[in-house]
């Protein structure tokens, strides 16, 4: 099975940048998952994502609204759904483009809170450091249940 993860979030931006450290994390310890760093313009990986056809795309990005350490798969397919983004292309409008590319696209938002990602600042908040971490574990988790 092919797995690809889409890392989105801008590293300037302090704890919005906690997907792309996941996608480091991944990088690391899952070879079996190609990883794709969107950063802020994710969009620009839509062409080498269709190129790699993969069977499941999972897009990791910070999300705030919600207690601060959650980390969860939701489903956004509602595109009237609205979770903050940073992003110029709205969450789940990205996921409906995506799911052209593969029909298996889930989300897993990791919040932060709100006021770690609106000013440029580098580096990651001890809390997103943590949460980087448990998205690691919840992507495992996942890979565990494809396996099986």
């Amino acid at each position: 099975m092919k797995k690809a993860l889409l890392c989105v979030g801008n590293e300037l931006r302090g704890d919005d940048g906690v997907a792309i450290a996941v996608g480091q994390l991944v990088e690391e310890q899952l070879p079996q998952w190609k990883v794709f760093l969107g950063y802020d313009t994710p969009e620009d990986q839509f062409a080498a994502l269709r190129d790699y056809a993969p069977d499941i795309i999972v897009v990791v990005d910070a999300m705030s609204g919600f207690k601060e350490d959650k980390i969860e798969f939701l489903d956004l397919s509602d595109e009237r759904t609205y979770i903050y983004s940073t992003h110029n292309l709205p969450t789940p409008i990205l996921l409906s483009y995506l799911r052209d590319i593969c029909t298996k696209t889930i989300f897993l938002g990791i919040c932060v809170l709100l006021e770690n990602v609106l000013h440029f600042s580098e580096g990651l908040s001890d809390n997103a450091k943590a949460s980087s971490l448990k998205a690691l574990d919840k992507i495992k988790e996942l890979d565990t249940i494809m396996d099986h």
